[in-house]
């Protein structure tokens, strides 16, 4: 019984750092507030590998786990941007609310078509990208105090970009098939360190991380299928071995993709 309840656990940690983040949040501790963002991303990570190497996804677990990310992915980055600097913009209330809308609309339709298998694309880009996107921008623009000419409408079509990207169909890869790598080990205390002791540098870096993220999905993935870099970078992702294209061979010596040809 324990183990079967594991995962729920850790999604309702992920729900509890979300919850915290909106506090903090309301609070002025947006720095810390986006600490709790990026926590409960850890913890939802968890969940769904947990349940998944365990074997007990359920119906409830993808809803209580969709219920979660929406705080944290989509209400408490909404009251980041809000109390950053929305507070006295006109309409702010409203510019808030669309990542909040968006990512509702996503798990949404994530969830009629759900299933327990990891995907190796998402529709859309998926929520704590977003989340991570909008608030690095916000925090840099609050640490450094920038200011330019019309600044709040810039902001405001930028957020309403990152809402259209994850309500989109554009393609994102998922990397849920990326295989484990002892060098994936060195990970985590780099960025601890880095979240540590340099914030401005770990939110740039998140930042220009998830712009050559979505720069990457949207030509090569989507639209640049007439490159040839495109066919270069899959030929150097498959050589790798860290992701499972389908590209693996069948016990009879053809590829899956050539099995899939076929098929068609």
């Amino acid at each position: 019984m324990a183990l079967k309840n594991i995962s729920n656990v850790l999604t309702s940690l992920n729900l509890l750092c979300g919850f915290s983040a909106i506090f903090l949040a309301f609070e002025g501790k947006i720095l810390y507030a986006f600490y709790f963002v990026v926590l409960g991303l850890i913890f939802d990570l968890l969940d769904g590998r947990v349940a998944r190497a365990l074997k007990i996804s359920s119906k409830f677990g993808i809803e209580f786990d969709s219920m979660a990310d929406l705080i944290t992915f989509g209400v408490a980055p909404s009251m980041i941007l809000y109390n950053a600097f929305l507070k006295h913009v006109e309409f702010g209330k409203i510019i808030a609310f669309v990542q909040t809308l968006a990512v509702a609309i996503r798990l949404s339709r994530f969830n009629v078509g759900s299933s327990e298998k990891p995907k190796e694309y998402f529709e859309g880009m998926s929520s704590p990208m977003g989340a991570f996107f909008l608030s690095s921008a916000v925090l840099i623009v609050d640490l450094y105090k920038f200011s330019f000419p019309y600044f709040e409408i810039i902001f405001t079509v930028f957020v309403f970009a990152v809402g259209f990207l994850e309500v989109s169909n554009i393609k994102f890869r998922s990397f849920k098939e990326v295989k484990f790598s002892p060098y994936f080990l060195f990970i985590p205390p780099v960025l601890l360190w880095l979240l540590i002791f340099k914030q401005k540098l770990f939110l740039i870096l998140v930042f220009i991380a998830v712009s050559a993220y979505i720069i990457y999905n949207v030509v090569f993935e989507n639209y640049g299928k007439g490159l040839h870099i495109r066919h270069y970078l899959k030929g150097r992702r498959a050589s790798t071995g860290l992701l499972d294209d389908g590209r693996g061979k069948s016990k009879d010596g053809v590829s899956s993709g050539e099995a899939r040809s076929r098929h068609n």
